[in-house]
Order: C-alpha cells, then structure tokens, then sequence
C-alpha cells in the first residue's frame, strides 16, 4: 500500500508540472484577438484571461506562478521521487547481486533518475507543451482559474521575483513593456507566416496570392496602378445629347469623368445611369450632374487612395500631377484588382493573357513588375513603371502597332495603340545570351 501511495505522489507531481508548464505555454500562445472576442461574448474566463494578456506586468505575474509551480513541482519529484524509486528498486536488487561493481543502492539511483527524467521529460514537458500549443485557447482558459488564485495565495513572493527579474533585464537595456510589444508580428514576419503556410499547404494558392498582394498594397502607388491620362474617355461639360450618345455607345464603361475645358479640370463623374436619364430628357450634360471625386497626388499609396475615395464615397479618384493637372484616374476597381486579380465585366481583354511559357499579351497599363513575373524574369526601369511608358521612354516618340523595343531579358512588340500610348503589346521572354 505505501508503494501505492508513494507511486501516487510521484505521478500527481509529473501532472502538476504539466500543469503549469501547460499555463506558460497556453498564455503565450493564446490569440489575444480569440480572447478578446469570446471575452466580448461575455465568457468569464475569457475576461480574466484578456487582462492578463492586455497588461504586461499580469502577464509577468502569471508567468511567473507558473514558474514558482514548475521549480516546485521538479524540486519535489527529484528529492521525494529519486528517494522513494531508489529504495524500492534497491531492495529488490540486493538479493539478485546485480552487479559486482556498484552497490545495489548506486545502481536503484540511476535507474530511479532515469525513470522520473523520462516521465517528467514526456509527460511533464513534451506532452503538455503540444497541447497547449494545439489548444491554446482551450488550455487558458481551463488552467487560468488555478494559476490566478495561485498569483493571488503566492502575491508576495511573485511580486518580489518580478522585481528581481525586471531589475537584471533593465542591465542590459531591455524594458518589459518594449518586450510585450514584440509579441505583435512586423509585416517581414506576417508575410514570411504566409509564405510557410502556403508552402505547408495550410493555405491555398489563391488564398496565399491574394494575402501577399494585400501586404503590398500600400507599397504601390496610384501613379503605378492608374488609367493614364491618355486612355481616359471623359465627358465635357455641356455635351450635346447627340455627341454623349456616340461616346456612350463607342466606349462603354460604368463611369464617366466630366472634365470643364480640359482633362485638367475634372469636376467630377457621371455612372452611365444618369448619362441614359439625360439622353431620355435630350439635355446636355451640366457640371452639377457631376458627382465630385477626390484629387490625390501620384506618389499616394494606395491605402490613402481608398481612404479618399471612402471619404468621398467616391469609385474613382483623379490623380493629380506634379504640376497640378491631371495625369490620370484611379479606379475602384483598379484597387481590388491589385488585390485580387483582372475583374472583368464582359468585355475588354484581361490585363495579362498567357500565349505560352515565354510569350504574353498585356495591356500598356500593365505594371512591369507584374509581366516580368507572369514571364519569370526580373523587369523594371528607374524611368517607367509600366509596359506603355517603358515603350515610350525607349522609343522616344509616340508609338505606332508594329514597333518592338527590347530591354533586359524581353521584347516588346505594340500591337494596339489608344493616343500616343501603348494600348496591347506582346511581350516575349528572349533566351539569355550565350
């Protein structure tokens, strides 16, 4: 019976080092987000828990109780369980004379150490680890009720060892509270989680694509993803009912700009909605049917961009040069599909179309990034931006279908033009010189 009871003990310590080694790792890796939202739900343990996370010194406080029941826990299964194993396992060596080397008692003591190591190691470390890793949220919010009340019975000494450990950290210039922060992740870290997780197959190749582009859409700006000034089709002001309906049927699009004199003054936009309510009223178009758009500068990133156009409630946003006028238009949909992919609406051709391995079709807009990446190749110029104005710089004239500039590892022959720009060409990937 005494075997029992001792055996007992020594596998209620192993679990209470689980225990606590369960609430270290539960608490630290517990989504503070799933915490705050059950907690929102009105989850008890859940609110006890969103403290503890939320405040840097709780959060010291409960890490360190369960240090106080790890120590405690190892401390006693080393001097109660070596004690107890060893002397039950001598007494049945000493009539065997195992060994004519050691005594009966040095050789119980090993083999007592190696059994507790092992199941201290297993189930004392390895196995709740995992869970808590795997069930963070879970194992919190089981655990948390015990360790508080803990913190609470053991408040003296835990406040006196977080002293003790913030004083040495402040030697070598660290601050607890600049540590709490570093448990939020740098957009470097979020994308290099992405990448792991999409090459793990945690993430699915769209969902990945669509993740990565997300984080590079504020790097982009809204000259690099804009309607070039030359391609906009824009009403102007006081268009007749016959001239409006050529435009409406030639160039069929959802908005139109409505511009006064020139394309400089952009009054604002009109949904084709309203230009069919005034050809049904035969009037021409007014200023005041224009609904205004915000004005951003080129260099804006995208992210400001969007926050224009939702201020504005606006689809689309002109995009001012460094003189004033306008160099182009950005459109919501120009948005998401730096996001998402070529949105489509039944007509018009998709930014990159894939004719083979090495050959593509694109329109001018096309980003040169984004052809050489359809074409595996590295494609940029310090000048230009896109397919139509890397054409341009080169030639140094207006282009005409038919001319072909070569530049790094591609060749670009236009075949459609809009203006004095690049409206379609075919890009090819050219083999690398011998």
């Amino acid at each position: 019976m005494d075997v029992f009871i001792a055996l007992g003990v020594i596998l209620l310590l192993v679990l209470a080092n689980g225990l606590f080694v369960t609430a270290e790792f539960a608490i630290v890796g517990a989504p503070r987000t799933t915490i705050e939202h059950l907690a929102s739900q009105g989850n008890r343990l859940a609110r006890l828990v969103a403290a503890v996370i939320g405040d840097p010194r709780r959060q010291d406080r409960y890490i360190a109780t369960t240090q106080v029941g790890i120590s405690v826990a190892s401390l006693g299964l080393g001097m109660y369980g070596e004690h107890v194993l060893a002397e039950w396992i001598a007494r049945r060596l000493e009539p065997l004379d195992a060994t004519r080397w050691v005594t009966a008692h040095a050789a119980s003591s090993v083999v007592a150490v190696g059994l507790l190591t092992y199941l201290h190691i297993v189930i004392g470390e390895m196995v709740p680890k995992a869970l808590a890793l795997r069930r963070a949220v879970s194992a919190v919010l089981i655990v948390s009720p015990l360790i508080l009340f803990l913190q609470a019975a053991l408040l003296p000494v835990i406040v006196g060892l977080n002293a003790v450990g913030n004083g040495l950290l402040g030697l070598f210039g660290i601050r607890r509270q600049s540590v709490a922060a570093e448990r939020y992740h740098t957009t470097e870290e979020l994308e290099y989680i992405i990448e792991e997780s999409h090459e793990g197959g945690m993430l699915r190749g769209e969902s990945g694509r669509i993740l990565r582009e997300l984080f590079e859409f504020g790097d982009l700006t809204a000259s690099e993803v804009m309607v070039p000034r030359v391609l906009l089709t824009g009403i102007a002001v006081g268009t007749a009912p016959d001239e409006l309906r050529t435009i409406v049927r030639d160039r069929v699009y959802t908005r139109y700009p409505v511009y006064m004199g020139s394309l400089d003054n952009i009054v604002g936009s009109l949904h084709v909605k309203q230009l069919l309510r005034l050809l049904d009223a035969n009037t021409p178009v007014e200023a005041r049917d224009a609904r205004p758009l915000p004005h951003v500068p080129g260099p804006a990133p995208l992210d400001e961009v969007l926050a224009a156009m939702r201020r504005h409630r606006a689809q689309m946003a002109v995009v001012m040069d460094q003189h004033g006028g306008t160099a182009g238009l950005v459109t919501m949909e120009d948005l998401f599909e730096e996001v998402v992919g070529d949105i489509e609406e039944g007509h018009g051709l998709t930014s990159v179309v894939r004719e083979s391995s090495d050959r593509i079709r694109a329109r001018g807009t096309v980003r040169l990034q984004e052809a050489g990446s359809a074409l595996g190749v590295h494609l940029d110029h310090p000048r230009a931006t896109t397919v139509s104005g890397l054409v341009l710089l080169l030639l140094g004239r207006p282009a005409n279908v038919g001319d072909s500039i070569t530049w790094q590892n591609v060749r670009i022959d236009v075949t459609a033009v809009a203006g004095r720009g690049v409206a379609g060409a075919l890009i090819t990937r050219l083999p690398p010189p011998a």
